[in-house]
C-alpha cells in the first residue's frame, strides 16, 4: 500500500483536498486530530507531556491546550521538546491505522 503526504500551512487548502479524496472512498489520516487525540487517550504519552511541562498539562484528564500553548510558544526550545514527544507517538498511530487500511492507498494530512 503507498502511503502519501498532504502536506501545507494553514490556510493552503490541506482539508478542502482532503475531503475531496474522502469523497472519492480514500482513507485520510488528520494528524493534527489524532494528535490531539492520543494527547488525551494514550497514558505514556500523558506522562511523558506531564514530565515536560507539568500536572497543569493536564485538567480533570483532558489536555489543558491553553496552559500548553501559552508555555510552548513562548519558548521554542519547549516546544520542539513536545513535539519530540508527540511526533513519534503520532507516527506509530499512522502506521498502524495505515496497516488497517484495506485501499492501494491512503493520505496522511499534516501541517508539517
Amino acid at each position: 500500500m503507498k502511503r502519501v503526504g498532504l502536506t501545507g500551512g494553514i490556510g493552503s487548502g490541506k482539508s478542502t483536498v482532503a475531503g475531496m479524496f474522502m469523497d472519492l472512498g480514500v482513507p485520510v489520516y488528520n494528524s493534527d486530530t489524532e494528535a490531539r487525540r492520543l494527547m488525551n487517550e494514550d497514558e505514556a504519552l500523558q506522562e511523558q507531556i506531564i514530565a515536560l511541562l507539568g500536572k497543569e498539562a493536564y485538567r480533570e484528564g483532558v489536555l489543558n491546550r491553553p496552559f500548553i500553548s501559552e508555555k510552548v510558544f513562548r519558548d521554542r526550545m519547549l516546544l520542539e521538546k513536545l513535539n519530540k514527544i508527540v511526533h513519534p507517538a503520532v507516527r506509530k498511530d499512522f502506521r498502524a491505522w495505515a496497516g488497517r487500511q484495506a485501499v492501494p492507498y491512503v493520505l496522511q494530512e499534516a501541517a508539517i
